[in-house]
């Protein structure tokens, strides 16, 4: 053991308030469940004091299981801090009182304190909350991939809260995976940012990144991503790229968006030419292309009205 707790577990964690019932129980194994398979206090645990089995560890069933995972956190090799702060955040489930009481005892610093609240709060999806103690500039939090994946599938303001995230914290997106994720989220929120932010990617990994921002674009929102994708402000190597990926897609939404980028270039035999591989006439103001036709005219008049 590398210190001893001040506390006894009875002292620490009061029986008489063991709040691990089965709704509370039911309710985490959701969650565990809906972040396949760890809670962030399960990767926290292994991380910092080598609880290898906390997901089987926490929630406690009952008192006696309560003492297992005292007796683990307790034997661990990590610091007293790091041991403070894991027995804070179970306390958590205790109440505000109880957890309080424990954070002004133990003189938990406070930059430790919002770290356990933020974790805290994404385990439980409470998003908010969440980013105002994680964004901290006192908090530094690794598993960068798994916050992007919580925040990109589970939260409904999950890309606005990547970018920011992001970009207050400084991450290092060294992995493809969150790479790929960022600019998914980036795709959702500003088709030109995400172009922004694929011009700062090594050259070899730009093409790829290049068609999965279009593909991400299309995906969320076909027919504004479509508006946007051809009032995007390419260069000429971007053009030779981008240009024959939206040709090479088979879905209409992606020949529209070419359609109307030629429209809107002036390029109106390209266009046709476009139209024509799909079976399709272009109707220069009435018909089924009207407002492809329209959207064009209103690009040609004022270039940044959709960025």
């Amino acid at each position: 053991m590398d210190e001893e707790m001040e506390d006894s577990i009875e002292v620490i964690f009061p029986s008489s308030e063991f709040p691990y019932d089965k709704q509370l129980l039911n309710y985490l194994s959701i969650q565990r469940n809906k972040l396949d398979g760890y809670l962030f206090f399960d990767l926290l645990a292994t991380g910092i004091a080598a609880v290898s089995d906390a997901q089987d560890l926490y929630p406690p069933r009952d008192p006696t299981a309560l003492q297992d995972l005292y007796d683990r956190i307790a034997a661990s090799q990590a610091d007293i801090l790091k041991k403070h702060c894991l027995l804070y955040y179970i306390l958590k489930d205790y109440g505000p009182e109880r957890a309080s009481g424990y954070v002004d005892s133990v003189l938990l610093p406070d930059a430790h304190k919002k770290l356990i609240d933020g974790v805290y709060a994404f385990d439980r999806f409470q998003f908010q909350e969440a980013m105002k103690n994680l964004t901290h500039p006192s908090v530094r939090l690794q598993f960068t991939e798994k916050i992007l994946r919580t925040l990109l599938n589970h939260c409904d303001n999950g890309p606005q809260y990547i970018r920011i995230y992001v970009a207050v914290t400084n991450q290092v997106l060294d992995t493809r995976e969150a790479t790929t994720m960022y600019l998914d989220a980036l795709s959702r929120v500003s088709i030109f940012s995400a172009l922004e932010f694929v011009r700062t990617m090594p050259p070899g990994e730009r093409a790829e990144s290049y068609s999965m921002l279009i593909d991400f674009s299309l995906s969320h929102g076909p027919n504004s991503s479509a508006y946007q994708i051809a009032n995007l402000p390419l260069t000429e190597d971007e053009e030779k790229i981008i240009i024959p990926y939206l040709g090479s897609r088979p879905d209409p939404t992606s020949k529209n968006a070419l359609i109307v980028r030629e429209l809107h270039r002036g390029h109106v035999d390209n266009a046709q030419k476009v139209a024509k591989s799909i079976n399709r006439q272009i109707s220069l103001g009435t018909g089924k292309d009207k407002q492809w036709v329209a959207m064009a005219q209103k690009l040609k008049r004022n270039p940044g009205q959709l960025l």
